[in-house]
């Protein structure tokens, strides 16, 4: 795949003289390693980064590529697909499945994937492995290498996603250590994560819709609960432009949080968990109906302490 596209690169860039530094400008869409790594052949870039190449090169993609396929397979895409959009709920089979999903990912398609794509399974793996063990060793490997790169930027591709969900997910199970924890950054993020549905593709709405009801669950633990409240009318509007309520149940979940420890009205608490029981009866998942009433109890029993 794209056998000497990284020499012709090379080439092209020196024959310009221009400077890896300057090629990239400020990293956001292409670090200088990243750069680097390409033209010497260890990297496969995306169809994105190609086109920001031959953008800075002044030539069309296809001089570059020699009219190459660079699609990703077809399966791939379909197991990446399900893994950022179907919730395990710590339920036994689904993780035995999004288990099966990860080894089949390694197994068929990994070696062959352009850096970005393995950065983008390596990212959710951690995040997997973090929300099953409870265990942030696996996420801060992966946060030291891009976390800065991240934090830079005002618009957010998927990895940039994937990765701020890998520190919310590590800040939780952290319990949120000064080391892991940073308020002000956690912040920073809330304040773009609001506004990137203007910035990314309409089938990436779902996984931000994910991100946002971690970053307000967050807002629950901590009681931040103005942001909280921006948080969830964002992530209904989110839901209801693109009319995928698979993550209603832990909406209301969150809503009856809001009113029970903010507003104090258990009669709308009532409400919201009423409608986070429906929509999990309604789709027959007894695994997530069954985590709803044991939420239900605990959060009554703190409200009333």
């Amino acid at each position: 795949m794209l056998s000497g596209f990284g020499q012709k690169v090379r080439d092209l860039r020196e024959g310009l003289h221009i400077t890896r530094e300057e090629f990239c400008g400020d990293e956001t869409e292409l670090s200088i390693r990243q750069l680097a790594r390409i033209e010497s052949g260890q990297s496969i870039p995306t169809l994105a980064k190609v086109e920001y190449i031959a953008q800075q090169l002044g030539v069309t993609v296809g001089s570059l590529t020699d009219g190459e396929n660079l699609e990703l397979p077809k399966r791939y895409k379909e197991l990446k697909y399900l893994i950022l959009r179907t919730p395990t709920y710590l339920d036994e089979e689904r993780l035995k499945v999004r288990e099966e999903q990860f080894d089949e990912i390694f197994e068929e398609y990994y070696d062959k994937l352009p850096e970005a794509e393995q950065v983008t399974i390596d990212i959710i793996q951690s995040r997997f492995e973090v929300f099953n063990s409870g265990n942030i060793d696996f996420g801060t490997d992966v946060l030291q290498d891009y976390f800065e790169q991240a934090k830079k930027k005002k618009v957010y591709n998927i990895n940039d996603l994937a990765l701020i969900d890998l520190y919310f997910m590590c800040s939780i199970a952290s319990g949120f250590t000064s080391n892991i924890f940073n308020v002000t950054v956690y912040f920073a993020f809330v304040e773009k994560l609001l506004k990137q549905d203007k910035f990314i593709q309409i089938e990436e709405l779902s996984f931000l819709n994910n991100i946002v009801l971690v970053s307000a669950e967050i807002a629950v633990r901590l009681q931040l609960y103005d942001i909280l409240r921006m948080l969830l009318s964002y992530s209904h509007e989110l839901m209801m432009r693109i009319q995928d309520f698979q993550k209603m149940p832990l909406y209301n979940i969150l809503e009856w949080e809001y009113a029970l420890f903010y507003s104090r009205d258990e009669r709308k608490a009532k409400y919201y968990y009423s409608q986070a029981l429906m929509f999990a009866t309604m789709t027959g998942d007894d695994h997530l109906a069954s985590k709803i009433e044991e939420e239900w109890i605990k959060d009554l029993e703190k409200h009333n302490l």
